[in-house]
């Protein structure tokens, strides 16, 4: 696949000896022949029609004579800004050549997901992915700096690194009768249940144990309607401990709460 645009940092044409030791002429051919290299069926060799291009053609297309394109050719050579392959003889930019193995490796990983720890994981294994904390990956070197560079054990080892994967766990869902804070709370046959174990010679222990969830379910069991119920069998227990008051007063028990005093009827009590 021919890609639509090359990777160019002005700074390392600058920087690089081989390709400031040219001249403009030089220079601006070595250019154009790396365009030609990056259209290339085998990008960053130079191949016309899958095989080496000729000195001639390469004069033809740089719009030069053969001798002034000889000369250009052997001065690449000579300064190690081209190199030439032994198998075929083709010229080619060693910078370029790597970014595209590199960028294969990436293209190759990318398709089987990523990470290689998952490539040899059986069809009925459940994946055992190791989340890792971030990639340590080089930039992608320009191809403008001529020098050879051989690549590092970072940089092949990046090519492969693990994609950070992405939490596929949902949070679980809270029951209904939970609040934010506070224990899980009982159903009515719980309390009914507890109620017998703690009074059971009392006629009434059934009766109080249905008010009790009748009230705090009525107030998202909250303590004085505002603190999630933290123990509801202590609650419980002191829901019967305060019954008899309330019975002589013939209420029904209830969680103590401040209450604002009503305001006396007396007409003269404002004036």
């Amino acid at each position: 696949m021919k890609l639509p645009a090359i990777q160019f940092y002005p700074g390392d044409w600058h920087k690089d000896q081989g390709v400031q030791a040219l001249d403009l002429a030089q220079r601006g051919a070595w250019f154009e022949l790396l365009l030609m290299m990056h259209d290339s069926d085998e990008r960053g060799v130079l191949l016309v029609n899958g095989q080496p291009m000729p000195d001639a053609v390469i004069a033809r297309r740089l719009g030069l004579d053969n001798q002034s394109a000889n000369q250009i050719l052997t001065t690449l050579l000579d300064y190690g800004v081209a190199s030439r392959r032994e198998s075929d003889g083709a010229l080619y930019c060693r910078r370029m050549v790597k970014d595209e193995n590199l960028r294969q490796v990436r293209t190759a990983a990318g398709k089987k997901g990523g990470n290689p720890l998952l490539l040899n994981q059986s069809a009925n294994q459940p994946p055992k992915q190791i989340p890792t904390t971030g990639v340590k990956q080089n930039s992608t070197p320009s191809f403008s700096s001529s020098t050879s560079i051989t690549s590092s054990k970072e940089e092949r080892g990046a090519a492969n690194a693990a994609v950070p994967a992405r939490s596929s766990k949902k949070s679980a869902a809270k029951p209904a009768n939970v609040p934010k804070k506070g224990a899980p709370l009982p159903t009515l046959a719980e309390v009914q249940a507890y109620a017998a174990e703690q009074h059971p010679n009392s006629a009434d222990a059934q009766t109080e144990a249905a008010a009790f969830c009748d009230h705090y379910e009525s107030n998202g069991w909250r303590v004085s309607g505002k603190t999630p119920m933290a123990n509801w069998r202590a609650a419980f227990r002191n829901w019967m401990r305060r019954r008899a008051q309330f019975q002589a007063a013939g209420q029904s028990p209830a969680p103590s709460r401040a209450r604002t005093a009503p305001k006396p009827t007396d007409p003269t009590r404002w004036s």
